[in-house]
């Protein structure tokens, strides 16, 4: 059924409630004062009344949208609706004169109904005025809003698209230094990192992947990171079966681990550790990367592109419903702590 038929319907079924009540109210008031209620005569008299202004209501409304009581002409809407709501009135009460005597209703009509007659119109007019407000409102939010998901999305493909060169330069760099050291080496990381790329290529556009995947997507990384450092590079993935379907942004994972690197194993002669632990938390996944370097500095961490993308991805993906946290480890070193809200994918595979 169209929307305009819809409106008009409740419109008319509006006018009829309307009717009903006045109808009730004249039966009450015979019944109060001791005679028979006239139910049927009164029903009659209140429907050939108020139906000439459902009959009506369509004229009016198009006149209040025609002349609309904003923006620079309202003043001259105002008069013109103004002198227009006289000859509505008074059409009202030869409408309902027809109607009554089509009812076989006997009624009259004085300047005492035509007044009445006015302000029932000034009614009507300010309910259409308010209805389309109300609409204009409600499309002016859904047009923002929808607005807002655009920008958030597009700012997070570009988060995303800073993300990957930033990660790729690194490893360039890495499989750059292994060509003069160790071809064979060399090689097997130009193929661990296409590997790496076609799995982050074929996750297309989501924004979350299950945490079983982000850490296959990290341990190709630390293999990278392996072939680079050796044995100085010790690394250790703990995540029990049940946190495999745990949502988490993709690639999320990696800058931390990154930064774990660089400060537990990169600037050091001896080995490093690092280890990623995952655990659910209530309502919470909270996710840990640890190592055993020289720990967070007094002036606290300084964001780089990697982590201050992590940061600004996280505020994109769950506003402030999320936590990370970068400090010292008991017993040396530092940790990274990312907890976010516990969504989960049922379809996603143990890791």
């Amino acid at each position: 059924m169209p929307r305009r038929a819809i409106v008009w319907g409740i419109v008319f079924a509006g006018w009829t409630l309307v009717a009903a009540a006045f109808a009730v109210g004249s039966s009450l008031t015979y019944v109060i004062t001791y005679q028979p209620p006239q139910w049927t005569a009164t029903l009659k008299s209140s429907l050939t009344e108020w139906y000439a202004w459902a009959a009506l209501t369509p004229l009016v409304a198009w006149l209040a949208r025609r002349l609309p009581l904003s923006g620079r002409r309202r003043i001259r809407s105002a008069i013109a609706l103004g002198v227009l709501g006289v000859p509505a009135g008074m059409a009202k009460l030869v409408l309902s004169q027809i109607l009554r005597a089509a009812a076989g209703v006997s009624g009259y009509a004085t300047i005492g109904n035509v007044a009445a007659q006015y302000l029932i119109y000034w009614g009507i007019v300010a309910i259409v005025h308010a209805a389309d407000y109300y609409s204009a409102e409600q499309a002016r939010e859904l047009r923002a809003s929808r607005a807002e998901a655009g920008l958030a999305e597009a700012r997070l493909q570009l988060l995303k698209a800073q993300l990957h060169p930033h990660f790729l330069f690194n490893t360039l760099n890495t499989i750059s230094e292994l060509v003069h050291e160790d071809t064979a080496a060399a090689e097997r990381t130009i193929g661990d990192l296409s590997d790496l790329l076609r799995e982050t290529l074929d996750a297309g556009d989501v924004d979350r992947i299950p945490l079983s995947r982000e850490l296959a997507l990290v341990g190709r990384y630390l293999q990278i990171q392996r072939a680079r450092y050796g044995p100085r590079l010790q690394a250790a993935i703990d995540a029990p079966p049940e946190a495999a379907p745990a949502l988490v942004p993709i690639f999320i994972l990696q800058p931390l681990v990154e930064n774990a690197v660089t400060h537990a194993v990169a600037a050091r002669a001896d080995a490093g550790r690092i280890a990623i632990r995952a655990r659910r938390d209530g309502a919470t996944l909270v996710v840990t990367v640890e190592d055993d370097g020289p720990g967070v500095a007094a002036g606290g961490v300084r964001d780089g592109i990697g982590l201050g993308n992590v940061r600004a991805r996280l505020r994109h993906v769950y506003g402030a419903d999320h936590a990370l946290a970068i400090e010292n480890r008991p017993g040396g070193g530092a940790v990274a702590r990312l907890t976010v809200p516990w969504h989960v994918d049922a379809d996603a595979a143990p890791a």
